[in-house]
């Protein structure tokens, strides 16, 4: 046998190997339980739906699936744990384009893992517009007297977000430039200490999921300012959209979706895919868990979710830009 093709069947035997042991792993896949990391603390919209979605991917999987709230620097904790744990689809990470996007934002500190070469998405399960919301005891009743407001009193009036670089810091401040005015930002750790936090008039007003805010606004204890979608929401239909408030095509909400570390079996990729896929496209789940929180599933396999994640963070990259070089 000369060299060539003694090279040749050893490359071919190697991937064999290579392809038993992905076949192996997707099947004996899961033999323990198996973690969803939130970069959120409790109460948000991820935590909630990861919640109402942990007991039936549990009865799918046959084994514990364990929410693990992880918290604080937009992200940058539950995304810097995922991507440095062992790539055999033990570690889910549940994320917004946004949230996995830090090493965009300029000013902050260098990541010790890269977001795209580090993890493997998985699936785009829902995407969701953003709400700005205050509480009724504030004077402004829409985006146009908020902006007229901040006009009479130049950095006096606060907002919050859930971290530097989070959707809604980057969007306020994308409103704020447009408008020509400057307001002061407050960050928190998640969309539920966000949600208290304006609730109890610590902040003005802020962006946040539509799904955090609607319980609050039917009970009258929040008011809607303007709407993050390009139409008006289904749910409040009242309510203007960003858009039409005097900032065209502006858009404020994203996705949320399923990560693992780079490395992760395919089989075991596509494993976890479809159980969720079943999960969130189920009736019942769907309606109850989805559909009535305002939110639209997405359903988006792990190549179609790459391709969404490399065009957001290009649409993000270039907001970022917008708003100056300088640190946020």
């Amino acid at each position: 046998m000369n060299s060539a093709m003694s090279s040749r069947l050893s490359g071919l035997l190697a991937g064999l190997v290579l392809l038993y042991c992905a076949l192996a792993a997707g099947q004996g896949y899961p033999a323990k339980p198996v973690h969803i990391v939130l970069p959120v603390s409790g109460g948000g919209i991820q935590d909630t739906l990861t919640r109402a979605m942990a007991p039936e991917m549990t009865r799918r999987f046959g084994q514990p699936v364990i929410v693990d709230n992880r918290g604080g620097a937009n992200g940058i904790i539950a995304s810097e744990y995922v991507a440095h744990s062992a790539p055999d689809g033990y570690t889910i990470l549940m994320t917004s384009y946004i949230q996995v996007s830090n090493d965009l934002v300029p000013g902050i500190t260098k990541l010790t893992f890269d977001p795209v070469k580090d993890l493997t998405p998985v699936i785009a399960l829902v995407s969701t517009g953003n709400i700005m919301v205050t509480t009724p005891q504030f004077p402004a009743n829409n985006l146009q007297e908020l902006i007229a407001l901040a006009r009479q009193k130049p950095g006096q009036l606060n907002y919050g977000s859930w971290g530097v670089g989070s959707s809604p810091h980057i969007d306020t401040e994308m409103i704020s430039r447009l408008a020509g005015v400057k307001m002061t930002h407050v960050p928190y750790k998640g969309g539920g200490p966000l949600l208290q936090a304006v609730l109890a008039r610590e902040i003005d007003f802020t962006i946040m999921a539509l799904q955090t805010a609607l319980p609050a606004i039917r009970q009258g204890r929040l008011k809607a300012l303007a709407f993050g979608g390009l139409q008006r929401s289904t749910v409040l239909p009242d309510v203007p959209t960003i858009s039409e408030s005097g900032f065209k095509n502006f858009e404020s909400g994203g996705w949320f979706g399923w990560f693992v570390p780079a490395g992760t079996p395919e089989a075991v990729v596509e494993r976890i895919a479809a159980d969720a896929s079943a999960v969130i496209t189920d009736p019942a789940f769907r309606d109850k868990h989805i559909l009535e929180r305002g939110m639209e599933g997405l359903n988006l396999s792990s190549a179609a979710f790459a391709e969404r994640f490399k065009t957001d963070r290009k649409a993000y990259a270039g907001r970022l830009k917008g708003l100056g070089a300088k640190p946020l």
